[in-house]
């Protein structure tokens, strides 16, 4: 899969012009005002700024546009307002002409600028030197005007567009001037309908001032003639490579994109590369839309789009990707959802994107950063039967069959390793070809050269043997992970933090368990292993599309039957209790047990199998909620209090021949076996495999019930449950020790609801932690209930906030159901974060 396109620059999400191609000059007004000497910034890098003449006690000012800010001039009386724009020549502007010179931006004209006799825009006819060219209306045309050394006019064309100009209209011009070829053009856009009009290359003779040291005046000439409305975006390249035909292209593909608009929800100026929601008096809309520009799409089979967000789930998110296709800039198709594995087969020529993002939180607002689109060529082979190691370029590109491979074996696993064995003959010509760290496609997935073993036996035989492994292993070399908390936090946020800094992405996850715990893993490998094994499911790297899914379960009811003397050679048959355990004890972290909301035993049992006590401790060290560890708990005793079954077959793929199409299965699908004499009729899941692609009827197969073992958690704390019998979450202690002072007033109920800002709680003298009182609500379904109070501590680097809580028959009846402490931090400068606590 080779990345084509990446979509993440401001120009991108605003339809700016780009600043590459404006190499002399490029001002798009998008600061908030003019500088305190009057000039406005250049954004071409060549420090070229432009001055407002006249803008005390005008209507010269910087407004909100279309694509950010633009600047207003002489919206009242122009004769009296007289301002205008302008750049001091230093001399050096004109002084390197190539081919092309490119002039041009987009306009708010006024009925005063399209009505009258003549109206200047961008003109060189005035200060020192003699003027080289002017571009101005004339009855509300465009005209272009281009000058010799001595002064003379050498062309004076005006132009008459396909559509008229209109009051406050928001139009594109730009004029190319080719001095070799001797010819000028313009191109208008009219961005209300994306109509756009390109006029004839008009000629001229003789040759244009090359040493013109004359000032830019924009929106004046000779102190008679005024521009009255808006500018925004214009740029000036003295050596540009762009044709007219680029330039109508810019317009065509850029006149819809919102990301700059004042009037849209979304903001692409703020945090340049990035688009946000909005914001508006402190808050941010609920939803909003951006339209992109639109790129060109050349792809030679199926492509994948993939965004990269920021986002907090449940909270924030890019609740929608739409694209849309045209093969010519002036047609588009309806808008079309990106499925979830995001990939699209299309022959158009261009790609635009509509964008969604959402929030629930008017203070957060997720982030899009990129959209990637990928090409995925056609897979040599679409079956492992029979196929053989295709190796590729850095670029992705084929760029060899190693048709004499022999011994190919590929080993995965579910949640565990995916490597490829292969032998090649040392002086196979295809040899040389072979390198460490180079990738290797089989199908759809990808692997990696680790090793590469040339071999001469006692007979004088030479053969090379490779190891690779799948390309999702380089994740153990990422950036380097920080500790992170999760608080509450669904597992697709867990590997979003883990695949930031790669360019592997998250693809599709179902598991929607939440978990409070803290990430201390060093590598996204290792912190996606740790999130599969503390949420539950499965772990699905594509390699093709460089996406990670996670799945409750990986793979399907395949249907296939596996038989004795059909597609099984040879079966074996394991029953393993070695590892059963009914108790099963969990350690969290600082020493944390789930017995203070489990009546006080910090394990659960499962006497489903054997009534015998075997007992047996996880390593819960990650987490830090009791609820969310017992739950967990719960999931693994679940599995380890049966025994282990599992089978290992030596199996054929019927798959590969014609007509056996029904009997394909693949890692992770169910399947029927049945072996009369041995008494076996059960329907497990392929959870390994060592696939033969030379040779498929020697494919082995292991497949089992359950998982294959109890984990590390299992050596490392086998001796830790003696110690845990009444063992509290606190270690017997009481925490209220800890604390020097408390800024609670009421806090254990004392004094009923006194102090506290109350909806749905009461004061009860039931019992209590550490008095005879405490506070109580009873749940309810569709109703939130809260008690609240405001304190005022001293500055301190930190705080501690503790409380002891009890439950009966707690139960989520939603997914956004939530049971904790919702602390809001106001700080000295005014500023307020918001923190949960979640306590389920």
């Amino acid at each position: 899969m080779a990345l084509k396109l990446t979509i993440q620059s401001q120009e991108d999400f605003t339809g700016e012009f780009p600043a590459a191609l404006a190499k002399s000059g490029l001002w798009r007004f998008n600061e908030g005002s003019f500088d305190d000497q009057g000039f406005l910034m250049d954004s071409s890098g060549s420090n070229r700024k432009m001055e407002v003449i006249n803008r005390s006690g005008t209507t010269a000012g910087i407004r909100s546009g279309v694509m950010g800010n633009y600047i207003q001039l002489n919206l009242h009386d122009p004769g009296t307002e007289q301002s205008y724009l302008k750049l001091t020549n230093d001399g050096g502007i004109f002084q390197n002409i190539g081919d092309t010179i490119l002039v041009g931006g987009w306009i708010k004209p006024t009925i005063y600028s399209i009505g009258n006799t003549y109206c200047p825009l961008f003109n060189t006819r005035s200060g020192p030197g003699q003027p080289i060219f002017y571009l101005s209306f004339f009855q509300g045309r465009p005209r272009v005007m281009l000058y010799n050394e001595a002064g003379l006019l050498i062309l004076d064309r005006t132009t008459s567009p396909s559509f008229t100009l209109k009051n406050g209209g928001i139009y594109f011009i730009a004029c190319t001037i080719r001095p070799n070829v001797k010819t000028a053009q313009y191109v208008i856009g009219d961005r209300s309908d994306g109509k756009c009009w390109v006029s004839e290359a008009y000629s001229f003779t003789g040759e244009l001032n090359r040493l013109c040291t004359a000032d830019i005046i924009m929106g004046m000439h000779a102190g008679s003639y005024w521009y009255a409305g808006g500018f925004d975006d214009w740029f000036l390249d003295t050596d540009s490579e762009l044709t007219i035909q680029d330039l109508e292209a810019y317009f065509r593909s850029s006149y819809f994109a919102s990301g700059g608009d004042s009037a849209s929800s979304v903001d692409a100026l703020t945090e340049p590369g990035k688009v946000l929601l909005k914001k508006a008096d402190g808050v941010y809309p609920l939803t909003g839309k951006l339209l992109t520009t639109a790129k060109p799409l050349s792809l030679s089979g199926t492509g994948r789009i993939a965004i990269t967000k920021e986002y907090e789930a449940g909270v924030t998110d890019i609740s929608a990707v739409e694209f849309g296709l045209s093969s010519d800039l002036n047609t588009w198709g309806e808008w079309t959802v990106l499925p979830e594995d995001g990939k699209i087969k299309a022959t158009a020529n261009y790609i635009r994107f509509r964008i969604t993002l959402t929030t629930n939180d008017t203070k957060k607002t997720p982030k899009l950063l990129d959209i990637r689109i990928y090409d995925i060529p056609k897979a040599p082979y679409e079956k492992m039967g029979f196929a053989r190691p295709v190796l590729l370029t850095k670029e992705g590109a084929w760029e060899a069959v190693l048709e004499n491979a022999y011994d190919i074996i590929v080993t995965s696993e579910v949640n565990g390793e995916d490597t490829l064995h292969f032998k090649l003959p040392f002086r196979d010509e295809k040899r040389s070809y072979l390198e460490n760290e180079k990738k290797i496609q089989i199908v759809d997935d990808i692997y990696k050269v680790r090793t590469i073993n040339d071999i001469k036996d006692s007979s004088g035989n030479t053969v090379t043997e490779v190891y690779a492994e799948a390309e999702f292993y380089d994740l153990t070399f990422s950036v380097r992970k920080e500790e992170k908390s999760f608080d509450a936090e669904t597992a697709e946020t867990a590997m979003a933090y883990a695949l930031e800094g790669t360019e592997w992405h998250v693809g599709t996850v179902n598991v929607k368990t939440k978990r409070t715990w803290v990430s201390q893993e060093k590598n996204a490998l290792s912190i996606l292993r740790a999130v599969a094994s503390l949420h539950g499911g499965d772990l699905v790297f594509d390699s093709s599309n460089r996406l990670v899914h996670l799945y409750t379960v990986s793979g399907r009811d395949s249907g296939a039957l596996f038989a004795y003397r059909k597609n099984m050679k040879s079966i074996e048959r394991v029953i393993d209790t070695r590892n059963l355990v009914t108790r099963l004890y969990a350690l969290g972290a600082d020493g944390m047990t789930f017995s203070d909301i489990n009546g006080g035993k910090p394990y659960l049992e499962d006497f489903t199998y054997s009534n015998d006590v075997r007992i047996s401790t996880l390593d819960c060290s990650s987490f830090t909620n009791p609820y969310q560890m017992k739950e967990f708990t719960a999931m693994r005793l679940a599995q380890y209090a049966k025994p282990k079954i599992s089978y290992v077959l030596h199996a054929m793929d019927l798959s590969v021949l014609t007509g056996f199409s029904h009997e394909a299965w693949s890692l992770g699908d169910y399947v029927l076996v049945e072996d009369k004499e041995l008494g076996i009729s059960v329907t497990t899941r392929i959870v390994r495999r060592e696939y033969n692609l030379q040779e498929p009827w020697n494919t082995v197969l292991e497949l089992s019930t359950t998982l294959k073992n109890l984990g590390s958690s299992v050596e490392r704390l086998e001796t830790i449950a003696d110690t845990l019998e009444g063992a509290g979450a606190f270690g017997g202690g009481n925490i209220s020790d800890m604390v020097p002072f408390n800024h609670l007033k009421n806090s254990r109920a004392d004094d009923g609801m006194a102090y506290w800002l109350n909806s749905g709680f009461e004061a009860v003298n039931e019992t209590g932690g550490t008095g005879t009182a405490a506070f109580k609500a009873e749940g309810a379904a569709g109703l939130t209930k809260s008690m609240a109070q405001t304190v005022y501590p001293s500055n301190r680097k930190s705080y501690t906030l503790s409380l002891a809580i009890a439950s009966e028959n707690l139960e989520k009846l939603s997914d956004t159901s939530q049971v904790g402490v919702e602390v809001e931090i106001e700080y000295e400068d005014g500023s307020i974060e918001t923190r949960f606590i979640d306590l389920y």
